[in-house]
């Protein structure tokens, strides 16, 4: 009996829905604290709620050469108190990420990251731009219009509190608010371009800049290659240079 009542406990609780405001952290700003869901819990109430769906992301700006600047906070031993220093890098990227329900709702997000605030900028900006896409379709915290400036920037806006506490009377949780977003018709749709559609000409920059950088020749073939084989391509590219500039960093 004691067994089979474990193996019932476990099955409802491996079957139970996914509760989203059990993830929301706390996150401080200027105004006092603030909601906010991580894409990474936001992916998986996607995936909860939307087994069907898909999320597609493109590289649609690169600018490798582009100077960038971050002002961060720093110690300074000499006056033994926290300063703020400008940073300074090479890069910017902008990705658009398009979010479907599989169940007739789309919505797309943009995101751009430059090189001075993050080693990684190409991969914060393609997981921002996924972030803002699940926001945009209901999966998030954003019901608010201000971004916050954060030294590790957020993908989308927290939503504002007066308190800590993750519910409290007057609160909305965070499904009814999904579905008062979802009744409001908050949807975009993005353009639909044919996979089998020739290269664009800023896939072809794109993969020109990452194979200069590299250190490696474009494919003879690139000039003929279809939209989707130049999207796969530049992903791959995108994750070698990401690579490349982190283990460039800690060598440093």
């Amino acid at each position: 009996m004691s067994n089979q009542n474990n193996e019932n406990g476990s099955e409802q609780q491996h079957t139970r829905p996914f509760n989203p405001n059990e993830h929301i952290i706390q996150i401080r700003n200027r105004n006092g604290y603030a909601d906010y869901l991580p894409v990474q819990w936001r992916l998986v109430w996607f995936r909860d709620q939307c087994p069907e769906g898909t999320i597609e992301t493109e590289l649609v700006h690169l600018d490798l050469d582009r100077e960038t600047e971050e002002e961060l906070d720093a110690w300074d031993e000499e006056q033994n108190q926290s300063a703020k220093v400008a940073k300074r890098a090479k890069g910017l990227a902008v990705f658009r990420a398009t979010v479907k329900d599989g169940k007739g709702a789309m919505a797309t997000g943009t995101k751009s990251e430059k090189a001075a605030s993050f080693p990684d900028f190409l991969e914060k900006a393609e997981t921002g731009a996924i972030g803002r896409a699940l926001a945009a379709l209901g999966y998030g915290t954003q019901f608010t219009a201000d971004e916050l400036n954060e030294e590790h920037r957020i993908v989308d806006s927290p939503v504002a509190r007066s308190s800590p506490k993750s519910t409290g009377n007057g609160q909305k949780s965070i499904n009814s608010q999904l579905a008062e977003r979802n009744n409001a018709g908050y949807r975009t749709a993005p353009a639909q371009i044919d996979p089998e559609a020739p290269i664009t000409e800023r896939q072809l920059t794109s993969i020109r800049k990452l194979c200069e950088r590299l250190g490696r020749s474009e494919p003879e073939n690139v000039v003929s290659m279809t939209y989707l084989s130049a999207k796969e391509l530049i992903s791959q590219l995108s994750q070698e240079y990401n690579e490349q500039r982190q283990s460039r960093g800690k060598a440093s």
